[in-house]
């Protein structure tokens, strides 16, 4: 990885880690001291229970998914992306920082107000 590859990582770090310090109030959000990058290793520390990757690219072609939700969400509606790759069976969810907070909140209260799953009934022998 080049010089200027490894500057722009740690300045889009350091940026993700400044939004996250504002939108979600993770004051202790910070940039790793990563030198090698090693498997396993998180670029941000400072989110309890939580392991981010960031990602500074000139063109990232999913955001344009994201700009859709975006442009066609009605005033007071959350936008988001739910994104999957043929053949995979794992869903992905994409979303602004800065929405996360009112995401969640209305999340949870779509799972509050759910009924308690009922486990499948055992097969009779």
């Amino acid at each position: 990885m080049g010089r200027h590859s490894r500057q722009k990582g740690k300045a889009g770090e350091r940026e993700a880690a400044a939004v996250l310090q504002l939108h979600w109030n993770a004051s202790e959000a910070r940039r790793a001291q990563q030198f090698c990058g090693a498997a396993g290793d998180a670029d941000l520390l400072g989110l309890p229970g939580l392991h981010c990757e960031v990602k500074r690219y000139a063109a990232i072609g999913a955001l344009k998914f994201l700009e859709q939700a975006e442009r066609d969400s009605k005033p007071g509606c959350t936008p988001f992306v739910m994104m999957r790759q043929d053949g995979d069976t794992e869903w992905a969810i994409m979303l602004r920082p800065s929405d996360a907070p009112e995401f969640a909140r209305r999340l949870l209260a779509m799972i509050a107000e759910r009924p308690p799953m009922q486990a499948d009934p055992e097969p009779e022998p």
